[in-house]
């Protein structure tokens, strides 16, 4: 029986990360990266001196390594090597830590007010690549969403939960605004994007809003599925945050875990049905109508 697209698809990709199964493979993909960083390092990079980056004493062992990464991972050129766009994505999951660090903290208390109580008991915690902001006061999972360890460590020791919580908040909201616009954050990939009812409500649900209407987007490519709260929708929206702005609503300075409009689920009302329909209430002269195709309109008194 001929093998399935598949088949061949699932072969290939054993295939390459296999080529990258091996300690001298992965130190020249991480010397790459590090020499196309590297102003003082001539990228393209000669042989000799990507061996001596990659620390790999023996020159033919080296070469052979090397070879077969070329083609799948790794370009040679006139000048040296380079990376290839998969042989740069898989350096630099190696570089973030996804697949060797683990560092994990929390909960711990971390600065402002949640969205729903208002109260100053917000806790971040951290641990499986995922990093979680619940409120202690009403027991809310405000926001919960992936985070790539190596990058966590990183942001941790130069400055603390402070600043992976800034980081975190700027990288939710872009992936946010990508999904919504039909882009997958992970692949690039055309994603589906629709308004889909929840059943039941339930306060800890990791959405963040706890209401019976979200917003979701999946990715045809990669099968990403992203969940967020209809008020995040209005990120991917420059006039809607412009126009909030005009009526001294700031959707864009606290992190968006912390502002009412885009997470607090009394500002949600469900006003269709077929199709279906929400309005986002920013306040009391302004709403926001999400279709269900995730496109926005604005009505202003």
């Amino acid at each position: 029986m001929p093998a399935s697209d598949d088949d061949t698809d699932a072969d290939a990709a054993a295939d390459a990360f296999a080529l990258a199964g091996n300690e001298h493979r992965v130190a020249i993909l991480r010397a790459l990266l590090a020499a196309h960083a590297d102003p003082e390092t001539p990228y393209p990079t000669p042989f000799a001196v990507l061996r001596d980056r990659a620390g790999v004493d023996v020159s033919a062992q080296f070469a052979y390594h090397l070879d077969a990464l070329v083609g799948p991972f790794v370009a040679r050129t006139d000048d040296g090597y380079r990376l290839r766009y998969p042989g740069w994505k898989a350096a630099a999951a190696l570089a973030a830590g996804t697949y060797t660090d683990q560092p994990a903290f929390g909960p711990t208390r971390s600065r402002g007010e949640c969205a729903h109580c208002r109260t100053a008991a917000l806790h971040a915690s951290y641990g499986d690549a995922w990093l979680t902001v619940a409120c202690h006061g009403c027991e809310r999972v405000l926001t919960r969403y992936p985070f790539p360890p190596g990058a966590a460590a990183a942001h941790l020791d130069d400055g603390g939960v402070d600043a992976l919580l800034a980081a975190f908040d700027d990288r939710t909201r872009s992936h946010f605004a990508l999904g919504v616009d039909g882009v997958c954050p992970e692949c690039a990939g055309p994603m589906r994007t629709r308004l889909a009812r929840v059943e039941g409500e339930n306060p800890t649900d990791t959405r963040g809003d706890g209401h019976a209407v979200q917003a979701v987007a999946d990715c045809e490519t990669c099968g990403n599925h992203l969940t967020l709260p209809v008020g995040c929708v209005l990120l991917a929206d420059p006039r809607t945050v412009a126009l909030a702005a005009d009526h001294g609503i700031d959707l864009v300075e606290r992190p968006y875990w912390q502002v009412p409009q885009l997470v607090g689920d009394a500002r949600v009302e469900r006003t269709g049905t077929d199709p279906l329909e929400a309005t986002v209430s920013l306040d009391a002269d302004m709403t926001v109508t999400v279709t269900a195709d995730l496109d926005v309109t604005h009505t202003t008194d």
